[in-house]
């Protein structure tokens, strides 16, 4: 295709852009537009260009000829509309950009070259190492490349008359190393999880029978509780036993005081119809007949609290961590949501009211076919349940029974979420041990509970591989999970990112999520539209 031959004019100016580019954004030239123009004239005069004339007007117009031709490919800031030609030099916009593949292409157009050309030159421009095309060569070494990692030949150029052969040698361990190495998306999230949360002080559990028999004598004298029964519901406060050993640690050895000091202690709750010969009671601190089970239970004492972590330290370390994916950018200058809930049978509420959320918990009221002190949900209700309206991509986490594992997958997979993994809560009771009440489980002792995670979409701001797939914690109330399912949760999406948790109880509302289900008491909803059109909702009922 042949081009305008008064189009020639602008050959001076490319060859400029194209062998100053790395001079003309920085100091001293900044891409000012005056400084632009007097480099240009120097330009042309060290290379034989004839330049007549060639002030401000002149030169503005000029640029905005070449801008149209080239398809804007100088950018300017502040973007002038209509024309650049500005009187004051303060107020001259200033060149922020150079599109070098426009201007490359415009070159080749203009030497009557084809852009297939142009864009070779391109990548030559790009990168020093280029693979040779010739006869599909390039596209069989690669594939040689990718057959034969380990020991592979392969064709380069440097320059246009510059030809050599590499041979790459590759071990099973370098290659493995490779493979396995992390990227920087995942170290900077490590980093950033690690400044951000905040460490508990791990106990070890005193196991000197004889320690924990003297603390006994001492915090549940007969002198202080008489023949009154310790139940969960009596149990004194731990602060108010340690201020006892305080007055007492004359009395007893220095190590036990010590120990008390340092690592969890049992202590046995003998009251008057406890048997010691029946032993430890299944359900130890989840019984629900302290009262008048005689079976043995005990009571955690727990170190005093003398924890030395500076939390504001701490605070002020995560401010200066500037690493934002998965986390809003204002996130240290924004209060948390306070919690939120809802109370209301889950199988009515219309979800579109309360919006789209980043992460959902559900822990369903699975009908597994034994008695049990909550209603239950029948299956084809569960699977019914308008999710699609709560995300539109995002993870969920479904708790599920060992019956229930098969039909919590297909509600997954029917509400558009395929599973990416699963989670184990290895169950422990207060003695730190397996659990084995026989409470769950047809056939076996169910000691743990399985966790269902489902992605849907494509959310590539989650922080992944953060945490492991196996929490180990205590049980507590019927129903209650721990508490560290939230903390993976919130270093997945956010501690600011909108978070959901539906058939939820009172101890699940916690700041920064919002809880719906029947057994909340009453209704405290902070955000305004969520309010609003909750309030629609209510009215519109009646």
């Amino acid at each position: 295709m042949m081009i305008d031959k008064a189009l020639d004019k602008f050959i001076p100016f490319i060859e400029f852009l194209l062998d100053k580019r790395d001079e003309l954004l920085v100091d001293p030239i900044r891409g000012e537009l005056y400084c632009l123009m007097y480099v240009f004239k120097l330009y042309c005069m060290s290379n034989g260009y004839e330049v007549n004339n060639l002030e401000q007007d002149i030169f503005t117009y000029y640029i905005e000829e070449f801008n149209l031709i080239s398809g804007q490919a100088l950018k300017w800031d502040p973007i002038v509309e209509g024309n650049m030609n500005i009187n004051s030099i303060i107020d001259m916009p200033k060149l922020n950009w150079i599109n070098l593949a426009a201007i490359i292409i415009l070159k080749h157009r203009l030497n009557n070259n084809n852009i297939g050309e142009s864009i070779d030159s391109f990548e030559e421009c790009h990168s020093p190492l280029k693979l040779i095309n010739n006869n599909d060569s390039c596209h069989n070494q690669l594939l040689d490349l990718l057959d034969n990692p380990l020991f592979s030949k392969i064709t380069v150029k440097i320059s246009s008359d510059s030809i050599i052969n590499s041979s790459f040698h590759c071990s099973y361990d370098d290659l493995d190393k490779l493979l396995r190495n992390q990227t920087a998306r995942t170290k900077l999230s490590k980093e950033k999880i690690r400044l951000k949360v905040l460490e508990k002080p791990f106990y070890e559990v005193c196991n000197d029978s004889s320690h924990n028999q003297m603390l006994t004598s001492f915090c549940f004298s007969k002198k202080d509780y008489g023949n009154q029964s310790l139940t969960k519901q009596t149990y004194p406060d731990p602060s108010i036993l340690h201020q006892k050993l305080y007055q007492y640690k004359n009395l007893m050895p220095q190590d036990i005081y010590n120990c008390s000091q340092t690592k969890v202690h049992y202590l046995a709750i003998v009251n008057n119809h406890t048997d010691h010969y029946l032993g430890d009671c299944s359900y130890l601190d989840t019984c629900h007949k302290m009262k008048t089970c005689r079976y043995l239970h005990y009571y955690t004492l727990i170190p005093s609290s003398n924890d030395s972590f500076d939390k504001e330290n701490q605070l002020q370390l995560c401010k200066a961590h500037d690493y934002t994916i998965g986390e809003c950018f204002t996130e240290y200058n924004r209060d948390i949501v306070p919690p939120q809930w809802i109370n209301c049978d889950v199988r009515y509420l219309p979800f579109q009211i309360l919006g789209k959320f980043a992460a959902i918990i559900s822990d369903p009221a699975w009908d597994i076919h034994m008695s049990l002190p909550y209603g239950t949900c029948k299956d084809d209700e569960l699977l019914a349940l308008p999710m699609h309206e709560l995300q539109d991509e995002g993870i969920i986490l479904l708790w599920v029974t060992g019956r229930s594992i098969e039909i919590g997958r297909r509600a997954l997979q029917k509400w558009g979420y395929h599973i990416s993994d699963e989670m184990i809560w290895v169950k422990l009771n207060q003695l730190r041990r397996t659990i084995v009440t026989g409470r769950t489980g047809h056939w076996l002792n169910h000691s743990k509970e399985h966790l269902l995670v489902g992605i849907k979409g494509n959310p590539i701001w989650l922080n992944r591989k953060m945490d492991f797939d196996v929490v180990v914690s205590s049980t507590r109330e019927t129903s209650r999970k721990p508490d560290e399912i939230y903390d993976i949760v919130e270093r997945m999406v956010g501690i600011h990112s909108r978070k959901l948790e539906i058939f939820g109880r009172d101890h699940n509302t916690r700041p920064g999520w919002l809880t719906i289900g029947n057994q909340l008491q009453g209704t405290n909803i902070v955000e305004q539209e969520v309010k609003t059109k909750y309030e629609s909702y209510i009215k519109n009922r009646k």
